[in-house]
């Protein structure tokens, strides 16, 4: 068969929208939660490039306590020496929270200056993900006004914290499976004075299987944005 040239260069300019084009899914074991940060910053600049494909990582942390660029050390409840976990500060929007074992964190690394999104938006959608994962279990969470997260009741089950660069977003958000909280009483968590913690498991009154938990939050990361994920089984860390 004897192909156009002319066609074949036309074909490749084309442009997949947005909503068409693969977003690559890995799932990482337990991560540093500095090795994350590097990947997410060559994955954003990658995507911002046009080099490479969005992406959506995710993850459990080691034990660490993460200070957003709102964040202050006056919400350490305890002598930074005394913790039991590093503190690292990250770029990201948000205050002091922690992430370690139990806890699944998503980093969706996505265009959203070509998908239409504001950043109020991707953090609406962040939040309804958390939502509806907690709704697989049977446990009814929802926002609260002002509070960025996902509530049961009074008490915080998963946090959002975002930064977007050139239209690209990095970080996104974290959900209490089966967390050990008292790693939460060394600081005011998000910020937020009064603030308690929870989990899937103790409002099932059971331990919560994190596998199962992330095929639910992966499931409802592409429903509410739209993705078309494809698995990956790379670990370039």
């Amino acid at each position: 068969m004897n192909w156009d040239p002319a066609l074949i260069q036309e074909t490749r300019a084309i442009d997949l929208s947005p909503m068409q084009r693969t977003v690559t899914a890995l799932r990482w074991g337990m991560t540093d939660y500095r090795d994350a940060a590097r990947w997410q910053a060559e994955r954003a600049a990658a995507v911002a490039d046009g080099s490479d494909s969005e992406a959506v990582l995710l993850l459990q942390h080691l034990p660490v306590y993460t200070m957003g660029r709102r964040g202050g050390r006056e919400h350490l409840l305890a002598a930074e020496a005394a913790l039991a976990a590093p503190i690292v500060d990250s770029d990201r929007g948000g205050d002091i929270t922690f992430h370690g074992p139990g806890q699944l964190v998503a980093y969706p690394i996505l265009n959203l200056r070509e998908r239409g999104l504001s950043v109020a938006r991707h953090i609406r959608l962040l939040e309804q993900t958390m939502i509806d994962a907690a709704a697989a279990f049977g446990v009814a969470a929802s926002r609260q006004r002002g509070q960025p997260g996902c509530w049961v009741g009074e008490r915080k089950l998963g946090c959002v914290g975002v930064r977007v660069s050139r239209g690209v977003a990095t970080h996104g958000l974290a959900l209490n499976v089966s967390t050990e909280l008292a790693w939460f009483e060394a600081i005011v968590p998000c910020g937020i004075r009064g603030a308690r913690m929870t989990s899937l498991s103790e409002q099932l009154g059971r331990p919560a299987p994190i596998d199962e938990a992330g095929d639910f939050l992966l499931a409802a990361l592409a429903d509410n944005f739209a993705l078309r994920l494809a698995s990956s089984t790379a670990a370039a860390r």
